[in-house]
């Protein structure tokens, strides 16, 4: 019985080379991928958005303070568009819509309806 020689390994290593350059680049991609998306992004200006049941708790000519049903508070700067103070009562809950830009831009407004008020 006639033994073979040992066969050479050097010819898989350059195959092993490529896959693990493969997976090194693979997990540099998904490592820069992670980090670039935790930096959050500015909204376009312009973006409308919403906000639901709140309550005026501060007015200025300059900032608003709205706080919602979860004692959740919400700073904005204001521009021009907004009412005056004097338009918010104490105990009214509003819904709000507002647009963003250097400073939050006045919409709208109207009276949360009922059931919105008890979430």
């Amino acid at each position: 019985m006639r033994l073979s020689p040992p066969r050479k390994c050097s010819r898989f290593f350059p195959s092993m080379k490529k896959i693990a350059l493969y997976a090194a680049v693979f997990l540099l991609i998904l490592l820069l991928t992670k980090i670039a998306n935790r930096i959050p992004i500015e909204p376009p200006a312009g973006t409308a958005f919403s906000l639901k049941a709140q309550h005026v708790v501060a007015c200025s000519a300059e900032e608003i303070t709205l706080v919602d049903n979860h004692q959740t508070a919400t700073h904005l700067e204001k521009d021009a568009s907004w009412p005056e103070c004097s338009s918010f009562q104490k105990d009214e809950v509003l819904d709000f819509y507002l647009s963003r830009g250097e400073k939050t831009r006045f919409l709208s407004d109207e009276e949360t309806e009922w059931w919105r008020k008890a979430m």
